[in-house]
């Protein structure tokens, strides 16, 4: 084993990350959501203000909208959890982090079947570059084994 491929691993992870947080920004730009049967649809920056802003409104957390709220919590959770990349002390903050955000990411798509509407490009970039922002957390650094002679 070559004491490169770690630093190897790491690399393609920082540009795995880069590449997400570029996919993540470009979804918010495109359409994200539609409802079967209408020609309408709504970008995801539209869907991300609306989830978010509705989070105060007493109705819709009494009801199916509440997963809804849970998907417009994922951008801000993806700002805290990015937040906490500066600090190698932080990783059990970001790894409970990055484990909501993929509740809410499931939350999402319940909401989805239950609304129903259809998730289009918008949606799928933006789970993807999240995802791909989310991926540094699947390598785990655990302590090396110490072989006894």
């Amino acid at each position: 084993m070559s004491t490169s491929e770690p630093s190897t691993a790491a690399r393609a992870l920082s540009i795995v990350r880069v590449i997400g947080y570029l996919v993540f920004i470009a979804a918010y730009f495109l359409p994200a959501v539609g409802e079967p049967g209408h020609n309408e649809t709504y970008k995801g920056s539209f869907c991300a203000w609306v989830t978010l802003i509705n989070s105060f409104n007493a109705e819709f957390l009494k009801s199916k909208y509440i997963l809804a709220i849970f998907s417009g919590w994922i951008n801000p959770l993806m700002l805290l959890y990015i937040a906490c990349q500066f600090s190698v002390k932080l990783r059990w903050v970001r790894r409970v982090l990055a484990g909501l955000i993929v509740v809410f990411i499931l939350c999402t798509w319940v909401f989805f079947y239950l609304a129903p509407m259809v998730p289009l490009i918008g949606h799928w970039m933006w789970i993807a570059g999240i995802l791909m922002i989310l991926a540094g957390e699947l390598k785990s650094k655990a302590p090396s084994a110490t072989v006894l002679p």
